[in-house]
């Protein structure tokens, strides 16, 4: 008589068992569990990356537009429309590639931080300090910055930062601790912001790092004591 074949039986012999299907969906719950964070903390990474990437251009553009203007920074609705300019988002817009109205076409792609949530378009505000003349309530009045080359410290210095209000500008000439910087999106990326500095490189921050007045820390008042 012929020995039977190796294969399952008609009767199921061979087939998983509950108990062994449920150690498989019990290790791939494991494996999710494992893999889901590990995918989070690199989107997050690439988000964060990607708008480190955007400051730096918005900055190398923002030096470009002085250049071209008695090396004068572009000004922010703070003071544009009072002194008859335009506000930096279309100023700087030639310089990155967008002109006329097209510079609207910025606000899907370098103005908006991939990491900002919300709906508004300013991701990114500009230093007010470098806008600031002799009838405005600043620290080291009548100093004024108008100039890259009046900038002292421009390595230490900030230019553009995260931006949490809906305007496209940063007053940290308002503030006096830490807990006012309320326009600024100082934990966008993991407990950090990006910063963008005078002299074109950015960095990731903690908000004391640029900030904090008991310490002496303050990277957005270009006066130099």
């Amino acid at each position: 008589m012929l020995a039977s074949s190796g294969g399952a039986s008609p009767d199921g012999a061979g087939a998983f068992t509950l108990i062994e299907l449920l150690v498989v969906v019990t290790i791939i719950g494991i494996l999710a569990g494992l893999l889901l964070p590990a995918l989070s903390r690199g989107k997050a990474l690439a988000r964060s990356a990607a708008c480190a990437s955007q400051m730096r251009q918005l900055g190398l553009a923002a030096r470009l537009y002085a250049d071209d203007h008695g090396d004068e920074f572009p000004r922010s609705q703070h003071s544009a429309f009072t002194h008859g300019q335009r506000t930096w988002g279309p100023a700087v817009a030639p310089y990155l590639g967008a002109s006329g109205e097209a510079w609207t076409n910025l606000f899907n792609n370098l103005y908006h931080c991939p990491a900002d949530r919300r709906q508004t378009p300013w991701s990114y505000g500009l230093n007010v300090y470098f806008e600031l003349g002799p009838d405005d309530d600043y620290r080291g009045k009548p100093a004024t910055w108008r100039r890259i080359t009046d900038v002292p410290r421009p390595s230490t210095t900030l230019l553009f930062a995260d931006n949490a209000s809906a305007a496209d500008h940063l007053m940290p000439n308002f503030w006096s601790r830490p807990e006012d910087a309320a326009d600024l999106a100082a934990t966008r990326h993991r407990g950090r912001g990006n910063y963008a500095f005078v002299d074109g490189h950015t960095e990731a921050l903690r908000l004391r790092d640029v900030f904090d007045p008991a310490s002496a820390v303050d990277s957005w008042h270009p006066f130099q004591p």
